[in-house]
C-alpha cells in the first residue's frame, strides 16, 4: 500500500503526535486528528484538521495512537471503534497497551477488518516475557489471563508487527535522555523543578522527546 494520498488518523496531538504528522506529510499523506486539547496553531502550520474520534476512525487509512494511559483512555479502541474504521485500515499503537482492547483487536483481525497492525505496547507485558510470573504469589497487579492469551495470538499473527520499546535506544536519543536528566537535576537544585508531573499547584510541562517518550 502506498502512503501518498492516504489519510492518517491521529489520536492525540502532543509532542509525538505532531511529529508523526510531520513525517506523514513527507509521504504526501492527508491527516485528521482528535485531541481533548486541540492545537489549532499546529494544525495551521502542519496542514491537518481536527475532528471527533468518530470522524478520525471513519476517515483513516492508517490510525496511529498517541495518548497516555488514564481511566478515560482505557480500552479507548474496542469493538465499536473497530467497526467504525475503514475495512482494510492499518492500526499503529505506540502509546500504552491498555488503550486498545486486545480481545476486540483479535476479533477485528479475525474478521478481516484490518489490513495490518503495528504494536510497540501490549498489556500484560511482564507475563508475556516470562509466563512463570503469573504463579508468583507476590505478583501484582494480577494477570488478566484473557488479555494474556489475546496478546499471544497477536504475537503470532502474520498481520501484526510487535516492536520492543527500543525507539529510545539510538545513540542520539540516549544522549538526549542524559541531557534532559541533567537539566532536570539542575532545575530541581535551583528550586525550579521542570517537567513536573501531577504536582499539586503546578502546571504540567511536557518532557523533551527522547524518541520513546510518552506524549500527553
Amino acid at each position: 500500500m502506498e502512503l501518498r494520498g492516504k489519510t492518517l488518523g491521529v489520536i492525540g496531538t502532543g509532542r509525538i503526535g505532531k511529529r508523526v504528522i510531520e513525517i506523514a506529510k513527507g509521504f504526501s499523506m492527508n491527516a485528521i486528528a482528535t485531541d481533548v486539547r486541540p492545537d489549532l496553531e499546529a494544525a495551521r502550520a502542519l496542514g491537518f484538521s481536527y475532528g471527533s474520534l468518530g470522524d478520525v476512525l471513519t476517515a483513516a487509512d492508517v490510525l496511529t495512537i498517541h495518548v497516555p494511559a488514564t481511566t478515560e483512555t482505557a480500552r479507548l479502541i474496542s469493538d465499536p471503534e473497530f467497526s467504525a474504521m475503514k475495512p482494510g485500515a492499518v492500526l499503529v499503537n505506540t502509546s500504552r497497551g491498555s488503550v486498545v482492547d486486545t480481545a476486540a483487536l483479535v476479533r477485528a483481525l479475525s474478521a478481516g477488518r484490518l489490513r495490518a497492525v503495528g504494536l510497540d505496547v501490549l498489556p500484560q507485558e511482564t507475563a508475556i516475557r516470562e509466563e512463570a510470573e503469573i504463579f508468583r504469589i507476590e505478583s501484582a497487579p494480577p494477570v488478566d489471563l484473557k488479555e494474556l492469551v489475546a496478546s499471544h495470538v497477536l504475537l503470532h499473527s502474520d498481520k501484526v508487527v510487535v516492536t520492543p520499546h527500543t525507539a529510545y535506544d539510538t545513540e542520539e536519543a540516549v544522549h538526549r535522555i542524559i541531557e534532559s536528566t541533567v537539566a532536570n537535576i539542575e532545575a530541581f537544585a535551583a528550586d525550579a523543578p521542570s517537567n513536573v508531573v501531577n504536582a499539586p499547584g503546578r502546571e504540567e510541562t511536557r518532557a523533551p522527546s527522547g524518541g520513546g517518550g510518552q506524549p500527553s
